[in-house]
């Protein structure tokens, strides 16, 4: 269940406080001192300022005071910046102060070691029932370039305020001020986050009309679905722009099904971020070339894509990455051909990429460059415009005021420039700041950052988030009772009885208790049938020989079940369940993922599932539309869809299942992993069957656990 969101007046004293305490400021001035009041001073901050040292009276002129408790007046916010054996006790005098809102730079608590662990939980306990909030500990605190406000010991660089809002895990983006060609608004750097968590302040900068874009910066959250949540809610009308690092696939490692060795801790990250309409960066150059587009650039209304290039090698270069970020090159309209055709040489053909160099022949080149370029802009059927120019020094200037141009012609098209040579760049890059363009040092990064404002403005702002499909409680009554019923940590085929409380079909079975009593148990069910043995270490029963399939005797059935108790030594039992053939073999599975929740996956199923790894995921409980939009991102979706004369499958009984799936897993915590492998789906209109399932269920705890209802 989502946390509660920020209360506004608690965060604008981190980001906008009228008074300041620096506790622990160092009576060291000057280069390399470190020295919090002296950047506060330097940077130009407005408020009151209160310098705490016991061994100073003043520093670089103000006042100094021997401790929190004996300040003249309670300011916004306190600073703390001191060995970690201090921080309790300064926790406590500002308690005792009525301070409401403290910033713990100090390194070396619970990240740390044992003892570091003890002083955090002492502090948080002085924190406790006294109202106030605390960021960090292991912090830079926070920026407000619009009000020259910082309590980072570094120093921030002296730069106009831009409408981005970035939240942190590191305070190396504060330090550094984003990214050489964007900059700063307000930015957080949440550190170890024991009490103001990243999706509060991601909420909070979302709700600053200041901010126009969004950054985030993460290696893992505690509070992974309270993150999702507020993001969603956040996307459809701000851009927000995630680089996650640490995307090792350790979430997988102990893993006890299919399900947890096909959704390593990263694959779920993407599942949350792609669900919540957060734009993922590959690395730290793609968010810096992300934010310049969303900066610098007006929305882009489709994915077709002009290329206006001064050769005709680097027009190609253009069009791979153009296919390699899925745009599309746009088709010159008829006009806009005759147009340029009109005054170009009689062999030349006007195409995309237009080769500006050999239509200009003839003419002045900047002439012919202009003159094309605003005819390409001015086409209908194309949404964004690609440019390729270099220079050498002779020719740097024309240069420039080509990329000044072309932000002017068309202000609500998107135009982007790749500037080839060392010299051609340091001229386009001044010359970007006049313009209303976004400049980059390759057609990949250009393109890369065209696709992302495509993705944005097509399919993420102004959406309303969809709602979940819900199911009648009894399904999660009769549930309950199933798995109340269940005396190990493990369920084999009564998973089957699980899966039916929720509607989700399984092929008819039954359990003998030896093989001697397997044939009478086969003639009740009617043939052809599949035998597998039962047994906590046979997860992939095919690999162990502990399947047989298609037996259409009593006898066979026998012979079947004997011969796996003698492949596999001890068994707890024998399925014996219909056999049924044809249908493409699903997985479907969830589990609870210690960050965001119930989650949910579906992908290519049977004994390649691990090999294969055709899969997606989403976070439970799922819309019909997200359900869907999972199927459809698998390779599975074409071989359902119809292939090689095959009919098409029940797409729409997948679905169903799935959503039935996502609830089970929301309402009923208590399953920790849980598989459907294989799920038959047959042609369209005949529906979809479990035929194996397994369920790992959580350790029982007395007293009652908390479910997710709608």
């Amino acid at each position: 269940m989502a946390q509660a969101l920020y209360d506004r007046e608690s965060m604008d004293r981190f980001f906008r406080p009228r008074s300041v305490a620096v506790i622990g400021v160092s009576r060291t001035t000057g280069e390399g001192s470190f020295n919090i009041v002296e950047n506060l001073l330097g940077y130009g901050y407005p408020g009151e300022i209160y310098p705490v040292n016991p061994n100073a009276s003043t520093i670089l002129g103000v006042t100094c005071y021997p401790s929190a408790t004996q300040l003249p007046a309670v300011p916004d916010l306190a600073v703390i910046s001191l060995p970690r054996e201090l921080v309790p006790g300064a926790v406590r005098d500002c308690v005792t102060r009525g301070i409401k809102a403290l910033v713990v730079i100090t390194q070396g608590f619970a990240e740390a070691d044992a003892d570091g662990a003890r002083l955090q939980e002492e502090f948080l306990g002085a924190l406790a029932g006294s109202g106030a909030r605390l960021m960090g500990p292991n912090t830079l605190g926070t920026v407000n370039v619009f009000e020259r406000f910082s309590s980072s010991f570094m120093r921030i660089a002296q730069t106009a305020p831009l409408p981005t809002g970035m939240v942190c895990q590191t305070g190396f983006f504060l330090a550094t001020n984003l990214a050489p060609s964007v900059g700063l608004g307000l930015a957080v750097d949440v550190g170890n986050a024991v009490d103001i968590t990243l999706p509060e302040c991601l909420a909070y900068l979302a709700d600053d009309e200041r901010t126009r874009v969004l950054a985030i910066h993460l290696e893992g959250v505690r509070d992974g679905r309270h993150l999702f949540e507020v993001a969603r809610k956040i996307t459809p009308r701000k851009p927000v722009l995630a680089l996650k690092t640490g995307r090792s696939p350790a979430g997988a490692q102990a893993a006890g099904s299919h399900t947890g060795s096909l959704t390593g801790e990263d694959s779920v990250y993407q599942a949350a971020f792609d669900q919540a309409g957060i734009l993922r960066m590959a690395d730290v150059e793609e968010l810096d070339d992300s934010l310049k587009a969303f900066l610098r650039l007006p929305p882009i209304s489709g994915d077709r894509i002009a290329i206006v290039t001064a050769t005709g090698g680097g027009g190609i270069m253009a069009v791979d990455a153009c296919a390699e970020y899925g745009l599309k090159l746009a088709r010159f309209s008829e006009d806009t051909i005759a147009y340029i055709r009109a005054d170009a040489p009689s062999w030349f053909e006007p195409q995309n990429p237009l080769d500006v160099w050999p239509a200009a022949i003839g003419r002045p080149y900047a002439l012919a460059f202009a003159d094309m370029f605003r005819k390409v802009l001015d086409d209908p059927g194309v949404d964004a415009v690609l440019c390729v120019g270099g220079a050498v020094a002779a020719t740097g200037e024309q240069l420039a005021s080509f990329i000044r141009l072309s932000g002017e012609v068309h202000p609500n098209k998107p135009v982007v420039w790749w500037v080839q040579g060392r010299e051609a760049q340091s001229r386009a890059f001044v010359a970007e700041n006049d313009s209303h363009v976004a400049v980059y040092a390759s057609p990949e990064r250009a393109m890369r950052a065209l696709a992302r404002l495509h993705r944005y403005h097509s399919s993420i702002k102004d959406r309303i988030p969809p709602r979940a499909v819900e199911f009648p409680e009894v399904a999660a009554e009769r549930a309950g009772g199933v798995l109340a019923a269940s005396l190990s940590g493990f369920m084999g085929p009564e998973a089957f009885d699980l899966l039916q409380a929720y509607g989700i079909a399984a092929a008819p079975w039954a359990i003998a208790e030896s093989p001697a009593a397997v044939g009478q148990v086969a003639d009740h069910l009617g043939y052809p049938l599949v035998i597998k043995g039962l047994g906590p270490d046979l997860i992939h029963k095919t690999e162990r020989g502990a399947v047989v399939v298609d037996v259409r005797s009593q006898r066979a059935a026998e012979q079947a079940a004997l011969a796996i108790a003698e492949r596999t030594g001890a068994l707890t039992g024998i399925l014996v369940q219909r056999y049924l053939a044809g249908g493409h073999e699903l997985i479907l599975g969830g589990k609870q993922d210690l960050q965001f929740g119930p989650t949910i996956l579906f992908g290519m199923g049977g004994i390649l599932a691990e090999v294969l790894r055709d899969v997606s995921i989403g976070l439970a409980p799922l819309a019909r539309e997200e359900a869907t939009g999972m199927i459809e991102r698998t390779r599975a979706f074409h071989l359902l869809s119809g292939v090689r004369g095959r009919p098409p499958a029940d797409i729409e009984s997948v679905v169903d299942a799935l959503l039935r799936l996502s609830w089970l897993l929301a309402r009923h915590p208590e399953v920790m992993e849980l598989d459907i492998n294989p799920l038959l789906v047959f042609p369209r209109g005949e529906g979809c069957v479990a035929v194996d399932a397994r369920v790992r269920l959580a350790k029982r705890k007395s007293g009652p656990v908390a479910r997710m209802t709608g």
